[in-house]
């Protein structure tokens, strides 16, 4: 549960990213405290906003290919943090299966997106994720959720 609260925070300090970057430290460092995190969530938050932010170019590239029709600049805030931090997790923290990356991603937009956000989060993450994460047999045996 406590990784959800992450995530959170990590889209919250995000949807900053494009406007002010130590204005984004600074709202990660207040919700992370809010939030009373444990340390291992924590360094997991620290973890998911570094691989964002060092490789933000290629995230947005990745989001500019599968979100066909959508400029990147022209996506919502809200709907690009929560893309950035998914694809971030699905590419960096590969102890988390992708399916988990998308269903919490598609979580956050129902509850934090404008209201079809969920169903375009969805389709963008489905279709990366077919066809870039599971392009590599040996990757898609290492991501494969445990519970299925």
């Amino acid at each position: 549960m406590s990784r959800n609260k992450a995530r959170l925070v990590a889209m919250q300090g995000l949807f900053q990213l494009d406007d002010d970057r130590e204005g984004m430290k600074l709202v990660i460092e207040f919700r992370a405290g809010e939030e009373e995190l444990a340390p291992r969530d924590s360094k997991y938050l620290e973890e998911l906003v570094n691989s964002v932010v060092d490789n933000q170019a290629a995230i947005d590239e990745r989001i500019g290919k599968y979100s066909i029709g959508w400029d990147i600049s022209r996506l919502g805030k809200v709907e690009r943090a929560i893309l950035r931090l998914a694809i971030a997790e699905m590419l960096y923290m590969t102890d988390i299966p992708v399916s988990v990356s998308i269903n919490e991603a598609v979580l956050l937009a129902k509850k934090y997106g404008a209201d079809q956000a969920s169903k375009f989060i969805n389709g963008i993450l489905g279709k990366f994720s077919r066809e870039e994460m599971d392009a590599d047999p040996a990757n898609r045996a290492k991501r494969k959720d445990p519970r299925q």
